[in-house]
C-alpha cells in the first residue's frame, strides 16, 4: 500500500491542501520576476514541462505500471483546464496591478460552490456560500490597496477565477476514479504542450541571456517542482477526500499568503486593513468545519456511502482494507 492509497483523517487533507497554497503564495512572488522576463506564455510552457519532467523521473515505475487509457483521458481533461485558468491569469497580471490580479483569480473560492451546484445538481450547504463571501471580502481586504475599476486586465483576471473554479470541480469529479500519481503527470504534461504551443505561435523565442541567470533558474525551479509538481500532487491527492467548495476556499488561501510573504520577505507594511482581512479569511475557513465531525468517522461515512452521495460531498470512494473487493465507485463523472 503506496501512502496516497492509505485513508487519513479529514483534516490532513485540509492541511496539505493549505500547504500547498503557502508553496503556491510564495511562488507568486518569486515567480514574478520570472514571468516579467519571458511572458505569461513562456513562464507557463517552462513551469509545467519542468514539473511533468521532475514528475516523471521520480515516479517512472509507478507510471509504467498504472498508465491506461483512462488516466490519459482524465490527465488530458484536468490539463486542459489547469492551463486555462493559468495562463488567463498570468495574462491578467501582464495587464493590471499584481494586488488587484490577485484578489479577482482567488475569488474561484466564491465560483466553486456555484460551478458545483450546476455540475452535481446538488446544492451545496448554505455555510459553503457564506463563508466564501466572507473570504472574498477578507481576500479584498488583503489584495485591494488602491480604487476599485475594471479594465481588460481585470475582466480577464475575472475570467481566471471561473476557469479556476471549473479546475477544482473538474478534478473532484475526475480524480477520485483514477490513479492520482499518473493522471498529475498528464495533467502536467498536456498544460505545458498547450502553453508551448501558444507560445511558439504567440511570442518570440527567449533569448540565452534571458534565461541563463542564476536569478531566473532558481524562480523557475522553484515553480516547477514545489508549485507545479508538489503542489499539482498534494491537491489532487486532497481533492479525493475533500469537497470541490472547501478546496477552493483553502486553495484559495494562496493570496493571503502571498501577501504574508510580501510582508515577512519583502518589507510590506502589514496595515490594520490588512489584518482585518486575515481575520476574515480566517473565520471563513472556521465557519466551512462548523458543525463538520471530519476525522476517520466521517471518512468512513464516505466510504459506506452511495455513488451518488459520495459525488455530492467529495469524499473519494476507496478499497476495502478487509477484503479484495473495491468499494462501489459513482461512474456518473466526465472522464482540474
Amino acid at each position: 500500500m503506496s501512502i496516497l492509497d492509505k485513508q487519513y483523517p479529514t483534516n490532513v487533507y485540509r492541511l496539505i491542501l493549505t500547504t500547498a497554497a503557502a508553496i503556491w503564495g510564495l511562488g507568486f512572488v518569486i515567480g514574478k520576476s520570472a514571468i516579467t522576463t519571458v511572458g505569461a506564455t513562456w513562464f507557463t510552457a517552462i513551469r509545467f514541462f519542468g514539473a511533468s519532467i521532475v514528475l516523471l523521473i521520480i515516479l517512472f515505475p509507478h507510471i509504467k505500471r498504472n498508465f491506461c487509457r483512462k488516466t490519459l483521458k482524465a490527465g488530458m481533461i484536468i490539463g486542459v483546464a489547469t492551463f486555462l485558468g493559468f495562463w488567463t491569469q498570468f495574462l491578467g497580471l501582464g495587464m493590471t496591478t499584481p494586488s488587484k490580479n490577485a484578489f479577482l483569480s482567488a475569488c474561484y473560492c466564491l465560483t466553486v460552490p456555484f460551478i458545483w451546484w450546476v455540475v452535481s445538481r446538488r446544492r451545496p450547504p448554505a455555510k459553503v456560500f457564506i463563508s466564501a463571501a466572507i473570504c472574498t471580502a477578507g481576500i479584498g481586504m488583503v489584495s485591494l490597496t488602491e480604487g476599485f475599476s475594471i479594465s481588460l486586465g481585470d475582466g480577464i483576471s475575472i475570467l481566471s477565477a471561473f476557469l479556476y473554479g471549473a479546475e477544482i470541480v473538474t478534478i473532484g469529479l475526475v480524480m477520485r476514479d483514477n490513479d492520482i500519481l499518473t493522471t498529475t503527470v498528464v495533467q502536467q504534461f498536456t498544460s505545458g504542450v498547450l502553453a508551448l504551443l501558444l507560445a511558439l505561435t504567440t511570442q518570440p523565442m527567449p533569448t540565452a541571456a534571458q534565461v541563463i541567470t542564476p536569478e531566473f533558474i532558481g524562480a523557475m525551479a522553484y515553480v516547477a517542482v514545489l508549485s507545479a509538481a508538489f503542489g499539482a500532487v498534494a491537491q489532487n491527492t486532497a481533492q479525493a477526500h475533500v469537497s470541490p467548495s472547501e478546496a477552493g476556499l483553502l486553495c484559495s488561501l494562496e493570496s493571503v499568503f502571498c501577501a504574508l510573504f510580501s510582508v515577512a520577505f519583502f518589507g510590506e507594511a502589514l496595515t490594520p486593513r490588512m489584518a482585518l482581512g486575515f481575520a476574515l479569511i480566517f473565520a471563513s475557513v472556521v465557519a466551512t468545519q462548523l458543525g463538520d465531525k471530519g476525522g476517520s468517522a466521517a471518512a468512513a461515512a464516505a466510504t459506506n456511502s452511495a455513488p451518488e452521495e459520495s459525488a455530492a460531498d467529495g469524499p473519494a470512494a476507496t478499497t476495502s482494507r478487509e477484503s479484495s473487493e473495491p468499494v462501489k465507485r459513482n461512474r456518473g463523472r466526465i472522464a482540474r
